[in-house]
């Protein structure tokens, strides 16, 4: 891709230095009326506003590409705070619902490894963690 940029370029070069040599040269001058105005222009005059064409034209698409793009952007990054926002709503909210529903009783004595001997909840792997700790217990009624 950027060989055949370069080689196009080279080739628009090539062809403008042609142009402006070959139309230098000549003093004819070429009469162009549109819409009741007639101009009297060389064919070097032609050319140059050809070029502003061009360059003007290549300026607008690219400032309508970059403000489409950017547009997009937004919209998109607009699009994903909404959804990051509503996830963090929702997980709030789910938080909540949680903490709502906490009857504040005591964990030790509900919880399936409190040990009997000294009030105090661990679990098995806790305890393995702390090197104290023996098998799993089998689970009531088995």
């Amino acid at each position: 891709m950027i060989a055949l940029g370069l080689a196009l370029t080279l080739v628009a070069a090539g062809a403008t230095v042609f142009a402006v040599i070959a139309t230098a040269t000549t003093s004819t001058t070429i009469a162009l009326s549109a819409l009741g105005v007639t101009i009297s222009a060389s064919p070097l005059d032609l050319f140059i506003a050809g070029a502003l064409s061009v360059v003007l034209l290549v300026l607008g698409f690219t400032l309508i590409s970059r403000g489409t793009r950017r547009k997009a952007r937004t919209h998109k990054e607009l699009k994903s705070l909404r959804k990051d926002k509503a996830t963090a709503e929702t997980k709030a909210a789910a938080d909540s619902e949680d903490d709502g529903t906490d009857d504040g009783a005591d964990e030790s004595t509900n919880s399936p490894h409190a040990d009997p001997n000294d009030g105090k909840s661990t679990s098995t792997a806790d305890a393995a963690d702390k090197g104290q700790g023996s098998a799993p217990r089998a689970a009531p009624g088995r």
